[in-house]
């Protein structure tokens, strides 16, 4: 992954900050801390994105669940991770406010006075509204399980900081749930993923003729447009996932689609309607 980067001092802040880190939008940002860059007991992970077209980095598997469903939630038009709280002044007014100890860079040799640690929140999102304006939205993800003491004080830290700001913010538990969409989110989206641009002008409209909506079991499924289209199995399921992950089909995502063999489509392009039996 590269060699991580260390803040330290004030002035490495402002050095990051020069280079664009911390800032921009889309595919001009750049996260203030990367997947390598941190000591992390969750798996750690880069994903390209399909939404701002550059690689995220995510540092426990919580954080790329949440990822997956933001990112294939249409009003998200922007996802930026890692995103640093400053001024700093404003983080260090509000600990000073609760009563509690700002974040300090720890194990720094020889320094006289501490250096204020740059606080993140794990995801800030760019949503556009059905009347067409756009908002922010902050969130902090934390897995299922009781957050210590100090974790809530700086979690109240970090939602002053977006209320002052006028943003909302909200913290997002993992559930069982929300990984199996997640898993199939992940599954439908990765070939296009790996070339988002290899796969526009293929015969889709042949496998929407055939995808209308019911339940079709996996492996007759693969069969069927195969022989419909004259292709492999294996460039069948990568034009069943590329579909599902262009959203030309709506499929029930609320159960491990490849562990169960099977896939309920709800509706398609050509079919504005859903099938009797949607319960999601």
């Amino acid at each position: 992954m590269g060699r991580g980067r260390r803040f330290t001092s004030y002035q490495d802040y402002e050095k990051a900050l020069s280079k664009g880190i911390g800032i921009g939008h889309a595919e001009n940002y750049q996260p203030w801390l990367r997947a390598q860059d941190v000591k992390s007991h969750g798996n750690r992970s880069v994903i390209f994105g399909l939404t701002t077209r550059r690689n995220h980095h995510f540092l426990s598997s919580i954080e790329s669940d949440f990822f997956y469903l933001t990112e294939f939630n249409d009003s998200v038009v922007d996802i930026r991770e890692q995103f640093p709280l400053f001024p700093l002044n404003l983080t260090r007014q509000i600990a000073e406010y609760l009563g509690v100890k700002h974040p300090l860079v720890r194990g720094i040799p020889g320094k006289d006075s501490p250096v204020l640690h740059v606080m993140t929140t794990d995801f800030v999102l760019t949503m556009r509204n059905a009347d067409g304006n756009y908002r922010y939205k902050a969130v902090a993800v934390k897995p299922d399980k009781l957050i210590p003491a100090r974790e809530a004080e700086k979690l109240e830290i970090e939602r002053l900081f977006w209320t002052l700001l006028g943003v909302d913010f909200q913290i997002y538990v993992g559930s069982k749930q929300n990984k199996i969409q997640s898993k199939n989110i992940c599954w439908a989206t990765s070939a296009i993923r790996m070339a988002p641009d290899c796969y526009e002008s293929l015969p889709y409209e042949h496998v929407l003729s055939v995808l209308r909506p019911g339940d079709y079991p996996v492996d007759e499924l693969m069969d069927l447009l195969a022989e419909v289209l004259h292709i492999e199995r294996d460039e069948a399921m990568i034009m069943l996932q590329v579909i599902i992950a262009k959203k030309l089909i709506r499929v029930d995502l609320t159960y491990p689609i490849i562990e169960v063999g099977i896939l309920r489509v709800l509706s398609n392009k050509y079919d504005v309607g859903t099938s009797v039996n949607e319960h999601c």
